[in-house]
């Protein structure tokens, strides 16, 4: 736990109106127990928790995070990709269905609580967002022996933006150009078949019979084995 993420919990409990629930989902967003935060925060105990932060029956000011239209699985898998892909917040926010502006604390909640609930579609996800925005740059082309680029590029069917896919990263990279997905691959040399590998390796993990390019035509379109959709229902 870094000296960043015990000032944030801290300002986030800092005249709570209910500094146990509070406590709980900044513990579910760093990944710690209670009792471990209650540790790093120098408590001994719960109640010595509650005796320095008194419950309060008034909640203080709007629930705007929790105001948000529902989105489809897919959807929802894509937004927390581009989330860990360093991804503006914007951009994260709208594709969550938020309609009001809403904190960094609790999108961080919301991928959080995700995760917690589609464990099969979290794995091998990055274990925090970056710290600054990650920055499109120059790679090697090289290809593995299952016949992946290092790199690709495709247009998302759920919300028509271009992203960047690296091989074995669980996330999305937005891109600047978003000219075409098509002429950006056939600059690097990569396929139809070959992107849309990469894209469906990212969604739905790099282990699957769709991270595979044998498994798909020349047009990009999946010819192999059907599996069952895992992306179980929105949170």
């Amino acid at each position: 736990m870094t000296y960043e993420d015990l000032a944030w919990v801290q300002g986030q409990l800092r005249g709570c109106a209910n500094a146990r629930r509070q406590l709980r989902i900044c513990a579910e967003c760093l990944c710690l127990t209670d009792d471990e935060l209650l540790t790093h925060l120098g408590y001994t105990s719960m109640a010595a928790f509650r005796a320095a932060h008194p419950q309060s029956k008034h909640p203080v000011g709007p629930q705007v995070e929790r105001i948000y239209h529902p989105v489809p699985p897919d959807v929802m898998l894509e937004s927390v990709l581009r989330y860990y892909g360093g991804e503006r917040l914007s951009t994260v926010c709208s594709l969550m269905g938020y309609t009001q502006p809403v904190t960094r604390e609790a999108i961080r909640h919301r991928v959080c609580s995700w995760k917690k609930k589609h464990p099969a579609l979290a794995a091998g996800m990055p274990p925090k967002r970056p710290n600054t925005p990650i920055k499109e740059k120059a790679m090697e082309l090289n290809i593995d022996a299952t016949g992946l680029p290092a790199y690709a590029y495709a247009r998302s069917p759920y919300t028509g933006g271009i992203v960047r896919i690296v091989r074995g990263e669980r996330a999305l990279f937005g891109i600047s150009n978003q000219t075409c997905a098509d002429e950006l691959n056939a600059a690097a040399g990569v396929t139809c078949a070959q992107a849309a590998a990469m894209y469906n390796g990212a969604m739905r993990g790099w282990g699957t019979p769709y991270s595979d390019p044998s498994n798909y035509n020349e047009a990009g379109s999946y010819v192999g084995p059907d599996m069952e959709e895992p992306h179980g229902t929105e949170c």
